[in-house]
């Protein structure tokens, strides 16, 4: 699997960039007093080699000497905040001009307005606007008030008119075209921010998805080399077409053919007997053989049971195949899973098994029932009475022939359980009865083994729906069990109470809402107990438990596999709780209505 990572954008470098050729510099130069001081100073030039006339030496002095402070105090207060928004240095610039004006007599000198005037035109607020048209019309007044000596520059009326209003126009066009320019530079200053920010955010997703292309990579690598190192079990993934696309080792082996002569190039379906999947779309009304393959798992969301599949050189296996839906990482239905152990050996030895166990049954049943037609006959024949001692061994006889007939019926049993053909005869049966028969039976065993037996029933019964023989059968064994596993000493607790079963399956005493009303037989001994690894394979056929062997308890294992193929049949439940060395509690429940 290969995976494609995003190139991320280089962090931003800032440019290296000249002191003097940086704009940012001019334009804090151009505001600061660096210009006014320079205009001042060459008008000072001027004035000093005789360029401009002076008319008053004082006034012109002092027109200087203004502008000289003026500039000073600019220049002292340069990096103050408050200077920027400051109106009186560019306000002393023009008294410094009018003096200069009214000194020198010269229209020259009004050029010097130009400085201060774009700096009031410049301040943040527009307070300068006014102050500009005002500052103008004072000097342009200066001929009015000086008199005669003005005569030769005395502005006309119209100009004394014009020249403010000019001015006040074009400061407040200057005013908004610098605001309009400080917004713009404001948003051109927030947008940076704003792409600096989602370059950061980009920067960091970039790694996220790095780091998650990382992930999804190793673990994409530990999922191959998992199915790589299943070599047992046949894994094959498909699309929802039931085109292969994942092939395992396991199926390798199983079915003889590599992965690249399968992987996009093969159906699942032609590994399944033709036969088999028409049967199964057949069953179910399904049109294509994929829904039949798939249909359970489509509906419960997994499927386990037997298919057969086809190998590459025509060999037919019997195979255990786990199905279940697969999802794309969005959630989407993107195919199937197929999981699969061969079966074909061990399903093989389960039906010898079966037919062994069967033939053998059916091979004794009938010499057993001979046999004891037989005894009877000798054992009641009144013309030739027995002695006491042959009596005595022909009971023996009855005993074990009984008992090896028992074990038959137990074999039988068994086969009809796997095979499906248990049935039951459903009528009302008192449990409680059936249990006081239980304890009758076993009392004598009982009583021989030193185990006391404590029988806890209704004195009224409790009636359940079901099969009264196999109800039977199934509680005797349980009694004969605990009295087998009880040490001399000991003590087997019979005890039958009405219950409440919730839907998840637990017994509770009252009834609470869902809750069904069940019979609980509770059979508790004080015996060997049961090793907790062992208690999971207790219901399974011909099994002894570690306890059973050391001890040298007869049996051969069949007995809670019936018991527990009997409580199922009649939509019961069995369950266990032993401690080894402590005992051992069966509690059985069955359900107060018609059976199942």
């Amino acid at each position: 699997m290969s995976l494609a990572v995003l190139d991320r954008p280089a962090a931003p470098v800032p440019a290296r960039t000249h002191r003097l050729t940086d704009p940012a510099t001019w334009q804090a130069t151009l505001r600061g007093p660096l210009p006014c001081t320079v205009v001042f100073a060459a008008t000072a030039a001027v004035l000093a080699a005789g360029w401009v006339p002076v008319v008053d030496r004082l006034l012109t002095g002092a027109g200087v000497a203004v502008a000289v402070a003026t500039s000073a105090t600019a220049w002292a207060v340069r990096r103050s905040r408050a200077s920027l928004r400051s109106l009186a240095v560019p306000a002393a610039h023009l008294v410094a001009v009018a003096l200069l004006y009214a000194g020198t007599a010269s229209a020259t000198m009004l050029f010097l307005l130009l400085g201060p005037l774009l700096v009031l035109s410049s301040h943040p607020t527009r307070a300068g606007v006014p102050i500009a048209a005002g500052g103008t019309a004072v000097v342009l007044l200066v001929p009015e008030l000086m008199g005669t000596a003005f005569a030769a520059a005395h502005p006309p009326a119209g100009a004394l008119l014009l020249g403010p209003l000019a001015v006040a126009v074009g400061s407040l066009a200057v005013h908004e075209d610098k605001r309009r320019v400080i917004a713009q530079a404001g948003d051109i200053a927030r947008l940076q921010r704003e792409q600096s920010a989602l370059l950061e955010q980009v920067r960091s997703r970039a790694d996220e998805l790095d780091t998650a292309s990382r992930i999804l990579a190793a673990r994409a690598q530990t999922m191959t080399s998992v199915i790589d190192a299943v070599t047992q079990q046949s894994i094959i993934g498909t699309d929802r077409d039931g085109t292969i696309r994942v092939w395992n080792p396991g199926a390798e082996r199983m079915l003889g053919l590599l992965r690249p002569d399968v992987v996009r190039k093969r159906s699942i379906l032609e590994f399944h007997e033709p036969d088999e999947l028409a049967a199964a779309a057949e069953s179910i009304g399904s049109t294509t053989p994929l829904e039949a393959l798939v249909h359970a798992a489509r509906v419960e969301g997994s499927d386990v049971r037997d298919w057969t599949y086809v190998a590459a050189d025509g060999s037919h296996r019997t195979v255990s195949v786990a199905i279940t839906p697969r999802s794309d990482d969005r959630g989407v239905h993107a195919g199937w899973n197929f999981v699969g152990t061969d079966m074909t050996e061990t399903r093989a030895t389960q039906r010898m098994k079966d037919q062994f166990v069967s033939l053998i049954s059916h091979e004794l049943r009938t010499p057993l029932s001979s046999i004891l037609g037989y005894l009877e006959l000798v054992m009641d024949d009144e013309e030739s009475p027995l002695t006491e001692e042959q009596r005595q061994y022909l009971s023996t006889v009855e005993r074990n022939a009984q008992r090896l007939l028992r074990l038959v019926g137990d074999l039988l049993f068994t086969a009809q359980v796997e095979s499906g053909r248990f049935t039951l005869q459903p009528a009302d049966v008192d449990l409680a009865g059936v249990v006081r028969a239980a304890e009758e039976t076993a009392r004598v065993a009982a009583a021989n083994a030193g185990v006391e037996i404590v029988v806890d029933v209704p004195a009224d019964g409790l009636v359940v729906s079901g099969d009264a023989v196999r109800l039977g059968q199934a509680c005797d064994n349980l009694v004969s069990n605990a009295v087998k596993f009880t040490p001399g000493g000991g003590q087997v607790r019979l005890s039958l109470q009405r219950s409440w079963q919730t839907a998840d399956g637990e017994v509770v005493a009252e009834q609470r809402p869902g809750a069904v009303p069940v019979a609980l037989l509770s059979v508790a001994d004080t015996g060997m107990g049961i090793p907790a690894g062992e208690q999971g394979q207790l219901f399974t056929r011909f099994f002894r438990s570690s306890t059973a062997q050391r001890n040298a308890v007869p049996g051969v294992g069949l007995g809670l596999t019936i018991t527990k193929a009997i409580t199922t049949a009649h939509g019961g439940s069995l369950d266990l709780v032993s401690a080894e060395g402590q005992g051992t509690t069966f509690t059985m429940a069955l359900p107060l209505g018609p059976a199942a």
